[in-house]
């Protein structure tokens, strides 16, 4: 059986899909200008992360070590707000007559600020538990 989830993945799926497919024909058929419809894309793909970057904080599973889940869900936390910020950024940089490399700049940037993060959290946590050993 299918759980929720699951199923609301798919149909966000679906609904993406059939969005590209909708600029694309639109485009075909003359009613959008090729960079119209690319930029139109381009936002959707901006809000679907900003959209998903959303649900990350609330993806934490059980973990046995209290400091471990601490560092885990500030993560997670950074990982949702950078993720959304630069979603949006990226959204809005499509929509605007900007070149392409500022919206994947913005994305850029926020991956590096997650990644860093991630990196530092890692490092702290592995200095806790030496000292606790």
């Amino acid at each position: 059986m299918m759980q929720r989830k699951q199923a609301m993945a798919l149909v966000l799926a679906a609904g993406y899909i059939a969005a590209a497919l909708a600029l694309k024909l639109a485009e075909k058929a003359g009613y959008l200008p090729h960079g119209a419809a690319v930029r139109a894309l381009q936002a959707l793909t901006g809000v679907s992360l900003a959209v998903y970057a959303n649900f990350l904080p609330k993806r934490i599973q059980a973990i046995r070590e209290p400091m471990m889940a601490m560092r885990m869900q500030s993560v997670l936390r950074v990982s949702g707000w950078a993720f959304m910020l630069g979603g949006l950024g990226y959204a809005a940089a499509s929509l605007l007559p900007f070149a392409d490399a500022i919206g994947l700049a913005v994305l850029s940037a926020a991956t590096a600020y997650v990644l860093g993060y991630t990196g530092w959290a890692y490092v702290e946590c592995s200095i806790a538990r030496r000292r606790a050993a």
